[in-house]
């Protein structure tokens, strides 16, 4: 579980930092950027984030909206060659619910690595590499494995997300192309972006756990957040591939 890509509510101080803001019934989807310019003061890395942030009501009743949405993001970040061979990596630990975004969204995309030539269509491979208390194998290394492997043209990777502001707790998908670090916690992790396999990487996550104090909280009914927002999500990269 990782904190939240970007602290959205800092971010909207920064004018500069904002570059497309729509807003609809029930959501909105906002793009910030940070540059040579801000990274240094901001702390953040440089690359593009996208936000859509919902109300309780249309993450039930606009689903194909928000799909929508994902898949306007994701076709800012990649297509054509890119898109041909991703490989979609669901960080985070299956055992554990608010930390299960990731195995829920790959659950529900399919897989279609192992099918022949013949078909036109891309070879998108899944893998979750679950947490290294179950493993004994750090995230980076089984990734990496994966990746010498199957030699991908993208890797998008799915996670929980952890924020110290509630306006964000269970109503936003972040989206962005700065990469991640899998199992944070884990020092000898390392980060996984662009540079790191000579690839795009695209980093997709809800904000499912709120910090307080150092401690965790997450609420009653994020196993219905997860099961809504996977399936957004899901349907989204399903949709884009085929």
């Amino acid at each position: 579980m990782k904190k939240v890509f970007m602290d959205s509510a800092k971010i909207i101080k920064d004018n500069m930092m904002k570059i497309d803001e729509k807003n609809y019934r029930g959501y909105n989807v906002t793009h910030f950027k940070v540059d040579y310019s801000n990274e240094k003061v901001l702390k953040r890395i440089r690359g593009d984030y996208f936000s859509i942030n919902f109300d309780y009501v249309s993450l039930h009743k606009q689903e194909k909206m928000l799909k929508k949405e994902v898949m306007k993001i994701l076709k800012v970040f990649f297509m054509g060659e890119s898109a041909q061979k991703p490989l979609i990596v669901g960080l985070g630990n299956s055992s554990i619910t608010c930390d299960s975004l990731g195995v829920n969204t790959t659950n529900k995309v399919m897989a279609t690595n192992h099918f022949n030539d013949f078909l036109n269509i891309p070879k998108v491979a899944l893998f979750n590499p679950e947490v290294t208390e179950k493993t004994g194998i750090s995230s980076f290394s089984l990734i990496e494995m994966v990746v010498k492997k199957l030699n991908p043209t993208i890797i998008i990777m799915i996670d929980s997300l952890a924020t110290n502001n509630e306006m964000y707790l269970n109503n936003c998908i972040e989206i962005n192309n700065t990469g991640i670090i899998p199992g944070s916690a884990i020092k000898e992790n390392k980060k996984i972006d662009a540079k790191t396999f000579g690839i795009p990487v695209i980093a997709i996550g809800v904000p499912l756990v709120i910090e307080r104090n150092k401690n965790l909280f997450t609420t009653p009914n994020v196993k219905e957040i997860i099961d809504l927002t996977s399936k957004i999500i899901s349907d989204a990269l399903n949709d884009l591939f085929f």
